[in-house]
């Protein structure tokens, strides 16, 4: 059996979900209307019909006018009424009506003795049963007509409201169709748009090229765009890697000449500068490499900020905390220590004092790292979030780092699908406020 294959082209396929629509609207409307106008007349009562109505016109035709009405009425059956008459008001309207036409095509294809004849039809609501009737006259040789009612012919009318009901049913399921179809026309560009996201953050999926003839000719050069640029970030990765790594030999020589310096002052002044390098070389890495791949998992929030505030308090920073002693929350661990390392060691390296508040509702968790430094103007905050700025003499001069705290913190928290918010802080400083999501979060044992 062959398969049935889609126009290669967006246009095409955009054309074929209109005219799947536009089909299915109309043969919606035409079963509808096909209920309102149901005949209730089956083919074998029509053939009886049609046959008594000609041996009426033969019958008729041969007594005296006035016995005509009489032997009419003797020939109605069971649903159809006969009569006879002199002149008639029935007005033919089978010319405006499909259904009337119809009724007579059939009347004459199982009676031929009626083609060509006047027949005049009308439908008329009946007074009883609420169904419509089918009034008909035929007239004869002489000018009378053997006039005829059928009842009921039609069924009754449904209501207005259910025909409407049944017509805004119609146009739902339409749209619902249509929205689907065009659903699974753009699914290729959201895998596509899912797939640019996905690039450069610690993965490289798989690309499946697939959708319209404009979407493949997207895909396949982003599939290659997306090659050349995994490819120079690595290279960039493994150069910085390396350099880091021959950095470490001179700088550990270094150390080891400095400590046979005889001058105190000397050996520590060199000491501090080594490690500021080091300490360089390692920001840069680190923001090279990203956070990669790290799988999400149930992790003490609080612990983990109790643990970057221990460690600062360690190193001689004068650093609070204020927060619950337990909150578990599902998300990437490493991701949220590189960020509050970073943002706590950004303070320690301009400001004196340091508060780091720990918040949460059922929604979110706020992580506030607050301090009494210079501050950042807000005109330029989110230009502190670009890496390799520095914005001296807005912070101290002599802080050193290559000014990558901050962005590293913005992109491992954009990675734990949160926000990094600068601010004003009570302290008189700079305000710098994680809010990330729960999902999911546990309450600690």
């Amino acid at each position: 059996m062959p398969r049935l294959s889609l126009p290669a082209g967006m246009a095409g396929r955009i054309a074929l979900i209109l005219i799947a629509a536009v089909t299915v609207e109309f043969i919606g409307n035409s079963l509808i209307n096909l209920w309102q106008e149901k005949e209730l007349l089956s083919a074998e009562r029509t053939r009886r019909i049609a046959g008594q109505i000609v041996v009426a016109e033969r019958v008729v035709a041969d007594v005296r006018p006035d016995r005509r009405s009489r032997v009419a009425a003797d020939l109605s059956l069971d649903g159809l009424v006969l009569n006879w008459v002199p002149a008639t008001v029935i007005a033919d309207s089978s010319a405006a009506h499909a259904r009337l036409q119809q009724v007579k095509h059939r009347l004459v294809g199982m009676a031929p003795a009626l083609a060509g004849r006047d027949i005049r039809l009308v439908l008329i609501a009946s007074a009883k049963s609420g169904k419509r009737d089918l009034i008909g006259a035929l007239r004869l040789a002489d000018g009378s007509f053997v006039t005829f009612r059928v009842t009921p012919f039609l069924n009754a009318p449904p209501a207005f409201a259910l025909v409407l009901a049944l017509h805004l049913l119609l146009i739902a399921a339409v749209l619902g169709m249509g929205l689907l179809l065009v659903r699974a026309l753009v699914r290729p560009l959201r895998a596509l748009a899912a797939l640019a996201d996905a690039t450069g953050q610690g993965s490289a999926p798989a690309m499946v090229i697939e959708g319209p003839r404009e979407v493949r000719r997207v895909a396949t050069a982003f599939a290659a765009m997306q090659a050349r640029l995994l490819s120079i970030m690595a290279e960039h990765t493994q150069a910085l890697v390396a350099v880091s790594h021959d950095l470490r030999t001179p700088i550990q020589r270094l150390r080891l000449r400095a400590a046979l310096l005889a001058d105190k002052d000397a050996r520590g002044a060199i000491d501090r500068d080594l490690a500021e390098l080091e300490k360089f070389v390692g920001s840069i890495v680190s923001f090279m490499r990203g956070d990669g791949a790290e799988a999400a998992r149930l992790v003490d929030v609080a612990a983990i900020a109790m643990t970057a505030v221990d460690d600062a308090a360690d190193a001689g920073a004068a650093i609070t905390y204020q927060g619950p002693d337990a909150l578990a929350a599902t998300l990437r661990p490493l991701a949220l220590k590189r960020a509050l390392a970073n943002i706590v060691d950004n303070a320690v390296a301009h400001a004196a004092t340091i508060r780091v508040r720990l918040t949460a509702d059922a929604a979110a968790i706020l992580l506030t790292v607050e301090d009494d430094g210079p501050g950042i103007p807000a005109d330029r905050r989110a230009e502190v979030l670009l890496p390799f700025r520095r914005l001296e003499p807005a912070r101290h001069e002599d802080s050193g780092g290559a000014g990558l705290g901050l962005p590293i913190a913005s992109r491992a928290v954009a990675t734990l699908a949160g926000t990094l918010t600068l601010g004003d802080s009570a302290l008189g400083g700079l305000s710098v406020t994680l809010r990330l999501p729960r999902h999911g979060a546990a309450p600690a044992e």
